[in-house]
């Protein structure tokens, strides 16, 4: 059942509704911090306390100490992702007037050079964006959209689930299996199969 009133999971999107989301995002650090979220299924905390350091030419570093289940989680970088990360990184040296160090928060708070961006400002800028995609967009997205269409997608796509574990850091797969939404037509499936 979709987010309703805060009650509910988080939308699953399409991947194509993941390229209009991130095509709508208000500014470069919000579409790198849904793209990062997209492609590792990453959780929004532990996304906004990144540091250029934790990107690495295939993987990037969640360190134990950022994660809820406080292991050291190295999914690696889809080339969509890198290629995000690249002009990101442009961006941000060009707007921090210093280059990307490795203990540079990738996503700042505005006016600020050492704390990262807060988790309602990522919420704000995402109900704006999907708002702007209309009212044909689907209800009930949140930042957690972006983890759980991951898992989804990848399970439906066929990975295995200690693969997609992998990338999302559940601490077992019983917590990980939530996470994964039936497709209608899957539930229409098993119903002919009563027939």
């Amino acid at each position: 059942m979709p987010k309703t009133c805060g009650s509910g999971q988080a939308r699953v999107l399409s991947p194509e509704q993941l390229d209009q989301l991130i095509e709508a995002a208000p500014n470069p650090e919000h579409r790198a911090l849904w793209s990062v979220m997209r492609f590792t299924g990453s959780r929004t905390t532990e996304t906004l306390r990144l540091h250029w350091g934790a990107i690495h030419s295939d993987r990037i570093v969640f360190a134990a100490a950022t994660t809820k289940t406080r292991r050291t989680r190295e999914p690696l970088i889809a080339p969509r992702l890198g290629v995000e990360l690249d002009q990101f990184r442009l961006h941000w040296e060009e707007r921090h007037r210093r280059p990307a160090r490795n203990g540079s928060l990738l996503f700042l708070s505005p006016g600020s050079e050492n704390q990262p961006m807060t988790r309602q400002a990522a919420d704000k800028a995402l109900r704006r964006a999907v708002a702007a995609l209309g009212p044909d967009f689907p209800s009930g997205v949140s930042l957690h959209s972006f983890r759980r269409s991951l898992a989804t997608t990848m399970a439906q796509r066929g990975a295995s689930l200690r693969t997609v574990q992998r990338f999302t850091g559940h601490a077992s797969l019983g917590q990980l299996q939530n996470y994964i939404d039936v497709a209608e037509a899957d539930e229409e499936a098993a119903l002919r199969l009563l027939d």
